[in-house]
């Protein structure tokens, strides 16, 4: 893996492994939350689809491959994922707007010891030093 990665994250941690909870976690929380005539309910609908159908979902969040291994791997996309990049800040600005809830962006070139990866992300277990 080479290149910039990114995260977009909240202040709340993500139990039990104390990471911050991740930009997915607030907007499908939100999507479920808000009333349907909530002005961007529709638009984040809309992204979220986007993403699930053109965002592998990982097959792996752990070191081992037993079944109840517990997943403390962390999510990134690659920065040279433009149009996921792109729709993922369309995600911040509807989440911050719909939710009142700040994203902040972490990046790095050393997101860990990487579990799986794709063209569009990696999924890996931080080093110590790794931004979280």
């Amino acid at each position: 893996m080479t290149g910039t990665v990114l995260r977009f994250v909240t202040h709340s941690t993500h139990p039990p492994f104390g990471h911050r909870s991740g930009i997915f976690k607030v907007a499908y929380g939100l999507s479920r939350a808000l009333p349907a005539t909530t002005s961007c309910v529709e638009e984040l609908a809309e992204q979220l689809i986007w993403f699930e159908n053109n965002m592998a979902k990982p097959t792996r969040f752990s070191t081992s491959r037993h079944p109840r291994a517990q997943g403390t791997a962390i999510s990134w996309v690659k920065a040279s994922a433009h149009e996921h990049v792109r729709r993922l800040c369309l995600l911040v600005a509807l989440v911050e707007e719909a939710g009142h809830v700040q994203i902040d962006e972490l990046r790095t070139e050393r997101p860990g010891y990487i579990v799986f990866e794709d063209n569009h992300q990696v999924v890996a277990l931080p080093f110590a030093d790794t931004p979280r």
